[in-house]
């Protein structure tokens, strides 16, 4: 049973952080938090006992000095030889949070496997029930980063004063001013519009340092894109078309994550979404992208808002350790974002598009109008609605991309056919004042393009 609650991977993960990190990260990390027990197979604690061993010592650590000091140990080969210890050294990453994070889950698998044998000394009557909750309350407390919960709060606890005189670490820019690090946001719009488009583009901004109209990215970051819906020969034309092909952007589609591996994707379920963190901490992923929602949530109930509790903490974690979330969603019949409010309880933006295609003369590609529904808390500025236009060309596969910014006729205009009629609904949804809807409304009538039923704005006939 032991052996099952243990992972390799994660005790190598750590090992390459402590040879590639060094005595400082060792330092920042501190020693009593790297402890033995936590580390199952024995080729690891070898390799461990050689690290702690150099640091004892006041000896500088990295590759070449941790092999010696096996080898002086007579160790080296039941290590694994030179070649594990210089992949660990290769593959390993010394930044803190990433070694912090592995170290986490290494307690997790101790405490885990300390419960099993509990439970098998229960089974065998060695110890009863009360004296196996102490040892659990003992074994908790002992894992949980060396803290327990009465030593973190009195830890983490601040006044007002030492709250305004902290120094804090500002929030990275991403993307224009309204995108920043461990931001949650959504993406919708009814099928067909452009969504994937809209996101994809988002990403091969971000990716690269590029731009995306007029919003810059502040520096290429790594964006991992979680697509379940795409055939992978679709995206793969996409992403070339958009010149989107560089290694900052991953993709982990659906179709071959099943093919090599038989699993299906689905963010509800608590261990793949251990395995997407885990993987974004170790690669130092700062956007992860999931298109979409109603493909990926497996189970999820959307109208329920008990139901958002299965992926809420989770993306609350994500938040934490600095990672953006991008949301994938569709529109419900009302034009509005489908499911339940519950989940914009915690979101950062939600940017809706709006068809205007079925409208123009001109029907190839992808054309949409990107407006704010619920304005990016990152900057006071109102970020303008844009109209977007993505051609393919058939020749080259190269898409060109087109924007400019939206008049505010013309996302009046769209609400109204999306079923948005009454004035404070729109006023509400366009972020203006209904006085502005008013004027909006008079100038549209005088020009023919609406009129209004009772209380509600309708289309004439040549708009529909």
């Amino acid at each position: 049973m032991s052996a099952s609650l243990a992972n390799v991977g994660i005790e190598k993960a750590v090992l390459g952080s402590l040879i590639n990190g060094g005595r400082s990260l060792i330092d920042v990390l501190g020693v009593a938090a790297i402890d033995a027990n936590f580390f199952y197979h024995s080729q690891s604690l070898k390799i461990l006992g050689a690290i702690a061993e150099l640091y004892d010592e006041g000896e500088p650590i990295d590759l070449q000095i941790v092999t010696e000091r096996l080898r002086q140990q007579g160790n080296l080969e039941a290590a694994g030889g030179t070649a594990s210890i210089t992949v660990l050294g290769i593959d390993g990453n010394g930044d803190s949070d990433i070694a912090r994070f592995n170290l986490g889950e290494l307690r997790c698998l101790y405490a885990k496997r300390q419960a099993a044998c509990i439970a098998d000394r229960m089974k065998s009557g060695d110890i009863d029930l009360a004296d196996a909750k102490t040892r659990l309350d003992e074994i908790i407390e002992s894992t949980q980063g060396q803290k327990s919960w009465r030593g973190a709060l009195n830890e983490s606890v601040v006044t007002s004063s030492e709250l305004h005189s902290l120094t804090l670490k500002p929030r990275q820019k991403l993307l224009g001013e309204w995108f920043c690090e461990g931001d949650l946001g959504f993406i919708f719009a009814f099928r067909g519009v452009g969504k994937t488009w809209f996101a994809l583009a988002i990403a091969q901004a971000l990716s690269t340092g590029g731009n995306l109209g007029d919003w810059q990215a502040h520096a290429p970051v790594k964006v991992l894109y979680g697509d379940g819906e795409m055939p992978p020969d679709l995206m793969r034309d996409r992403c070339a078309g958009l010149e989107a092909i560089n290694v900052n952007l991953e993709f982990l589609n659906h179709e071959i994550l099943f093919e090599r591996t038989g699993k299906v994707l689905n963010i509800t379920n608590p261990e793949v979404q251990r395995a997407i963190t885990q993987r974004c901490v170790n690669s130092s992923t700062k956007v992860l992208i999931l298109d979409n929602l109603s493909t990926l949530a497996s189970g999820m109930r959307e109208n329920e808002a008990d139901s958002w509790e299965l992926v809420n903490n989770w993306l609350l974690d994500l938040r934490r350790r600095k990672i953006a979330v991008i949301i994938v969603h569709h529109a419900g019949r009302s034009g509005e974002m489908r499911g339940t409010s519950k989940r914009e309880d915690n979101v950062f933006w939600i940017i809706a598009l709006d068809d205007t295609k079925k409208n123009a003369e001109d029907k190839r590609g992808a054309r949409f109008i990107s407006r704010f529904t619920k304005p990016s808390r990152n900057t006071q500025e109102e970020v303008p609605a844009y109209e977007w236009l993505l051609v393919t060309d058939e020749a080259s596969g190269i898409v060109t991309i087109s924007h400019k910014q939206a008049q505010t006729m013309d996302v009046f205009l769209q609400l109204i056919k999306d079923g948005v009629t009454q004035c404070s609904d729109i006023a509400n949804e366009m972020k203006v004042s209904s006085a502005t809807v008013s004027r909006l409304a008079k100038r549209a009538m005088d020009a023919g393009l609406i009129k209004k039923v009772n209380r509600e704005y309708v289309l004439v006939e040549g708009e529909k």
